[in-house]
């Protein structure tokens, strides 16, 4: 047993033993975040080097309480990484840290948890926290504790999609909806991954796009998205989550504009990626377009939110906004036994900074 600030508790199981407890737990709850579920991380496993390394605890008041965690393969034990979830796979503010049997962990459950955390093996863990669990997590993660500051975007669709079409889109979403329709746009969706190459097309599109926006090598532009977004990772994902998978494109004749998937569970709905083919795209409201399309449906299905995801540039905070989403704050936690995350951030920045240069200096010639 570990004493913490009057809280105790212990590990009963991970990896596979803490299966079936987390199962019973989600099938329970329809309302935690489909990122912290068993599918969720056999997707993960499915289409990347992780391995489920979940956590199950039991508290002193009997209570069960599950970290949600993936262990980086081909490390030893002691220089283990693990992730909650890892880079690539959060699903915005869906991301909640720990559960337990009533949704998410208390702070004196949190406290106790990240210190035992901090005591086993493995060089760190790194928990993705957003939600009404960030203000949790805030008031106990010691101040030492190395932290990166994220943002998402959540639209909220209570009072059903008339509502939300005349109050809380903006005129420039309804403006450029009606102008797709009027120039012919047309928007098909699928849950069955039938339109996964079509959209893994448009993906590979915007990656060449972003590489010539952010003066990066086309080459190790379109590598990185390889590893980290392979075609095979959509595939995935729509299989395993099927009816909570839909794909939607925008068309123009005959011609793919733009696409978004979206997922679901409970109450929420997540836009995961999306991806377009700019100069085919540009001025028909083509994007507006889809995502109406998509928050209308989740609408008739009686979700309550919309989450559009990480923001990563500020083009796309705008977008975002022009839909009524509000921001809330994602925060990734990195709980170490050697203080390296930093330094390793640093790095990458810097590394970042001088591939830009380069690449500018090889377009202009100076």
């Amino acid at each position: 047993m570990v004493l913490s600030h009057g809280y105790r508790l212990s590990i009963e199981a991970e990896g596979a033993g803490a299966r079936p407890a987390w199962a019973d737990l989600v099938a329970r709850n329809e309302n935690i975040a489909l990122s912290m579920t068993p599918d969720w991380t056999d997707c993960i496993c499915g289409s990347s080097r992780f391995s489920d390394a979940t956590l199950l605890f039991r508290g002193e008041d009997g209570r069960q309480l599950i970290l949600p965690r993936l262990r980086k393969t081909g490390t030893p034990t002691m220089l283990g990484l693990f992730e909650s979830p890892p880079p690539g796979w959060g699903l915005g503010a869906d991301a909640c840290g720990f559960l337990d049997e009533g949704g998410s962990a208390s702070p004196a459950q949190t406290r106790a948890l990240i210190q035992e955390i901090r005591r086993l093996p493995g060089l760190r863990t790194r928990v993705m926290v957003g939600g009404d669990d960030a203000a949790v997590w805030a008031s106990v993660v010691p101040s030492t504790t190395y932290s990166t500051a994220l943002t998402t975007q959540v639209l909220d669709l209570r009072g059903g999609f008339s509502r939300v079409w005349s109050e809380r889109f903006t005129s420039k979403v309804r403006s450029n909806s009606r102008k797709a329709e009027r120039r012919d746009v047309t928007v098909e969706s699928d849950d069955t991954g039938r339109l996964i190459p079509v959209f893994d097309m448009l993906y590979r599109s915007s990656v060449d796009r972003w590489a010539q926006e952010r003066g990066h090598p086309l080459s190790l532009m379109r590598w990185r998205a390889q590893r980290r977004e392979p075609r095979s990772k959509f595939a995935i994902v729509a299989r395993r989550m099927g009816e909570r998978c839909t794909v939607w494109i925008a068309w123009r004749g005959g011609e793919p504009l733009a696409g978004i998937i979206v997922l679901t569970r409970g109450s929420r709905a997540t836009y995961w990626r999306g991806a377009m083919n700019k100069e085919r795209a540009r001025g028909t409201g083509a994007n507006e377009l889809l995502h109406r399309h998509a928050i209308e449906a989740v609408c008739a299905d009686e979700r309550q939110s919309y989450d559009f995801g990480l923001s990563q540039t500020e083009e796309l905070r705008r977008f975002k906004s022009t839909f009524g989403a509000r921001e809330v704050a994602v925060r990734a936690y990195y709980l170490e036994r050697l203080p390296t995350a930093a330094a390793e951030a640093r790095c990458y920045n810097a590394a970042k900074q001088a591939v830009q240069a380069a690449a500018r200096l090889a377009r202009t010639g100076r």
